[in-house]
């Protein structure tokens, strides 16, 4: 009887999640980019930024699944979207579509419908130039090219690694990360960004750390001070102490439950409250062992 509600439930729960993403489907335009001339960018800019916001955007098509399970737990237990994995597609459909703001869950959904159906109509080389294009990198008009020549007075085409790292680490905070206002944020945001290029293979973890050795000058004269003794190695791929624990209580919730198949078996095991707990038992078990995803 348990079982036959448990399988109910499961499968009430993914018609009622299937019937809620075909209405975001639905509910949302067929999306255009704006027509526009492309700007020139510097292939480490673009490498940067793909490496710091969406490290898998040339493999996913609008919806990255692995950031997507790593940020449920996170999200769920603070019931928000602070860990919203966004790709750098579903970032274009919400400043393009959503005013900025997906932060509530039927925006999210309908942040993801946009995503993919930008990814149908779009190459990935058109959804990053729009991207660039439209991004918060700090000034009043936003946009790579307008904050390449704020700060460096150089367009983006033009950008050095020192150049194209810090530009990079800006849209996560524009203000916050504003390298005249807040130089020692805007370098320690400039070393996240390097180390993940040293994560992707893009970067010598030797040469991330030359690049924060020396002065970097910015436009008006203000130079930021170097930055030495930081580690940018990209570390393991997991938090592997995390992933034994959920790997542990995932396994005894699941031992639990097929202890209860075997004849002669304790009733207390074959209580419902039992089965209950293993349940949540497997559950938190998935959630610690996702969250010990380091990479972005």
């Amino acid at each position: 009887m348990m079982r036959r509600l448990v399988v109910g439930a499961v499968a009430l729960a993914l018609l009622a999640g299937a019937g809620v993403a075909a209405a975001a489907w639905e509910a949302t335009p067929s999306p255009r980019l704006p027509p526009g001339r492309a700007v020139a960018i510097s292939p480490l800019l673009a490498r940067a930024v793909v490496a710091t916001e969406d490290e898998r955007f040339y493999r996913h098509h609008g919806i990255d699944l692995v950031g997507l399970l790593r940020a449920i737990p996170y999200d769920a237990v603070h019931a928000s979207f602070a860990q919203g994995a966004s790709t750098i597609t579903e970032q274009v459909a919400k400043l393009l579509y959503l005013h900025g703001n997906d932060h509530r869950p039927w925006r999210k959904l309908e942040d993801m419908a946009l995503a993919v159906k930008l990814e149908n109509r779009y190459s990935k080389a058109q959804i990053l130039d729009a991207y660039l294009e439209r991004a918060p990198f700090g000034g009043a008009t936003g946009g790579v090219a307008a904050a390449s020549r704020r700060y460096f007075g150089v367009g983006p085409a033009r950008l050095t690694l020192a150049q194209a790292s810090l530009l990079a680490g800006l849209p996560q905070a524009p203000s916050a990360y504003d390298p005249l206002r807040h130089p020692a944020a805007a370098r320690a945001r400039q070393a996240t960004v390097l180390r993940s290029l040293v994560r992707v293979g893009a970067l010598s973890a030797a040469r991330a750390a030359s690049v924060l050795a020396r002065p970097l000058p910015l436009r008006g004269g203000t130079v930021l001070a170097p930055v030495r003794g930081v580690a940018l190695a990209p570390g393991p791929a997991f938090a592997w102490g995390a992933l034994a624990v959920g790997g542990i209580l995932a396994l005894a919730g699941a031992f639990l439950l097929a202890l209860r198949r075997f004849p002669h078996t304790n009733r207390i095991l074959l209580s419902r409250g039992i089965v209950l707990a293993c349940a949540l038992l497997i559950l938190l078990g998935t959630a610690v062992a996702l969250r010990s995803f380091r990479t972005a």
